[in-house]
């Protein structure tokens, strides 16, 4: 039912006043049908279908240091008797007015002991609203570094928060107040323990979280952009097509996407990756639900099924000083594994900076994999949350009620939440892999499963360094081969020696499994060591004879050598940084700057 204004004079008890005191105009948005008791909806916040309150004193705005009443006047059908009952709790979402991010997430309940019966005042603070933008920067960092300790840290807590809370749950009289009270202690001790996060709560993170989810704003950097996306069949390298996300010129949230336009627009030739030219006449217009961009809301797997994740620059480049959030698409479309970034990149040209990403089809195959699989799992990191976060509202309003919680209550809502949120993780990956993969089962696994795949990752990177760096001295030893009737004994076998070395190495990179390929590029990073130094040492026993213009290219393939070690010591190094770090650093989170 609408909670729009009345034309008759309303109830006042249905009345509730909002004060304005941060930094921004909001506006309340609210979901359109209340939830009856109990509700597995109660882990969501954003993730519904909302609409903007209007003020009893007319519009929908609450500007910067003002106040506006909400008129609160929805009924759920009541499971029990099938009868409409008046909802007495609500979940308000305090938004700003230009992107409609979260500034305060708040749960009231009419307070049905008071004389007269009202709705308690509220008021949206600057407090609040830099905690959820904390909040924000909380959950691309845990996304952007999912390996590292402060994100199993907050696993741990989540899911030991239950735990304790469940030990609350004993069916005294204020049994449903203690286990509100214990979630409540058990996340603020997580977030005080971090050095960046301390005013974080469970409330403004889960609301984060089910924003990105509704819509898809940050994906589209809250702007216009567009995403190239590419796929791999071990063999080949293909460009696939464009994401589009443009913006409209006013959000409407009565729109699919809030009225933001989303379209995939095929490659007019996948085989040619020195274009991204696209053939307009074959877009597929794109809605965006649960975290994906899907072409068919219906189907169980949409031909089109793609979502945004953060990621971490120097992933893709190695560069320990990367460290910029970076928003890269990934998923299926048309059954082909995909990756996107907002930047076209092209085969013919080097400098593209995801180039060895994308362009050795047999690794970048299994990166692009990697990275969907880690996309699925990062979904996982925040069950244990919005479970927990779930059970808290649900408790919350027992104990407003004066409703005791047993532990059979308690174990009855936890398992019903758990069931909904599998339920809706394992369709979305369904959907993201093409059916060719299920959502881990539980945090624990997921954590495990990230930790692979960011190996694998780093193993495949690796394997197209070595390749590269290969080239570079094989390219070194043609030159000197120019020279052959010149060369000593000793000089030949070094020649012939670090011909064979290299072929042996490229062979058993080539031939190298998922299973045995971080072996494999163990073993050929340490025999590139001494392809290196034979190389160097026979350009060196050569110097007098190697021209200056050769010289100048042997030194220019000696550096692009070296820059192969020095990345495999750097992805080595960022892998045992990241998994020690309780305080990882993300750069250039992508947020509505304007709106803080």
């Amino acid at each position: 039912m609408s909670t729009a204004a009345s034309t008759t004079k309303p109830d006042q008890s249905k009345e509730c006043v909002i004060t304005n005191n941060c930094t921004s105009d909001i506006v309340i948005l609210s979901p359109t049908t209340a939830q009856a008791p109990g509700d597995t909806q109660n882990a969501s916040v954003y993730d519904q279908d909302l609409e903007i309150l209007s003020l009893l004193e007319g519009g929908t705005v609450i500007s910067q240091n003002g106040s506006g009443t909400v008129y609160l006047d929805q009924y759920y059908t009541d499971p029990n008797t099938k009868q409409q009952q008046y909802s007495l709790v609500y979940n308000l979402l305090a938004s700003t007015s230009s992107w409609y991010f979260p500034v305060d997430n708040i749960g009231v309940m009419q307070n049905i002991f008071g004389t007269p019966v009202t709705f308690p005042a509220q008021t949206v603070t600057t407090a609040e609203q830099q905690s959820i933008a904390n909040a924000a920067t909380f959950y691309q960092t845990i996304a952007a570094y999912p390996t590292s300790q402060l994100t199993k840290n907050y696993e741990a807590a989540m899911n030991g928060a239950q735990t304790t809370a469940q030990g609350q749950a004993d069916g005294s009289a204020n049994s449903s107040d203690n286990v509100a009270n214990s979630i409540t202690n058990s996340v603020n001790a997580f977030f005080a323990s971090t050095k960046g996060f301390q005013n974080v709560t469970l409330a403004g993170l889960v609301a984060v979280e089910s924003y990105y989810s509704k819509f898809p704003f940050v994906w589209a950097q809250y702007d216009s952009t567009t995403y190239y996306l590419y796929s791999s069949d071990s063999k080949t390298t293909s460009f696939v097509g464009t994401l589009s996300l443009t913006k409209p010129s006013a959000l409407d949230l009565s729109k699919p996407n809030a009225g933001y336009t989303c379209t995939f627009t095929p490659a007019k030739n996948p085989t040619d990756t020195s274009t991204v030219d696209v053939d307009s006449s074959q877009a597929k217009t794109l809605t965006y639900t649960n975290a994906l961009f899907v072409d068919n809301v219906n189907a169980d797997i949409p031909d089109v099924a793609v979502k945004g994740t953060f990621q971490l620059k120097r992933v893709f480049t190695q560069n320990p000083s990367d460290t910029q959030i970076i928003p890269v698409i990934t998923g299926s479309i048309a059954g082909e594994t995909c990756i996107g970034f907002d930047s076209p990149q092209l085969s013919t040209d080097q400098s593209s900076e995801f180039w060895n990403t994308l362009f050795h089809p047999k690794n970048s195959a299994q990166v692009f994999n990697s990275i969907m699989t880690i996309g699925g799992a990062v979904m996982m990191l925040h069950f244990a949350g919005s479970t927990l976060y779930g059970i808290f509202k649900w408790v919350k309003n027992r104990g407003k009620a004066k409703e005791p919680t047993t532990e059979d209550l308690f174990k009855q809502q936890q398992e019903a939440l758990e069931k909904a949120l599998n339920e809706k993780i394992d369709t979305a990956v369904q959907k993201l892999t093409n059916g060719q993969q299920n959502a881990p089962e539980d945090t624990e696994s997921a954590l495990d499963e990230i930790n692979s795949e960011r190996g694998s990752i780093d193993d495949n990177l690796n394997a197209i360094n070595l390749e590269e760096g290969l080239k570079a001295e094989a390219s070194t030893l043609e030159i000197q081969a120019q020279y052959e009737s010149e060369m000593n004994g000793q000089q030949l076998e070094q020649l012939e020696s670090s011909a064979t070395s290299i072929k042996n190495s490229n062979d058993a990179l080539n031939s190298a499994t998922e299973e045995n390929l971080h072996d494999v590029v163990t073993e050929q990073t340490s025999a590139f060591k001494d392809i290196q130094a034979n190389t160097s040492a026979l350009t060196e026993s050569l110097d007098q004879t190697i021209s200056s213009e050769q010289k100048a290219q042997i030194e220019s393939n000696q550096a692009a050598s070296e820059k192969v070690s020095e990345d495999i010591e750097n992805s080595e190094k960022n892998a045992e940084e990241d998994a020690a770090n309780d305080d990882p650093k993300a750069e250039d989170e992508i947020k509505p700057f304007e709106d803080f």
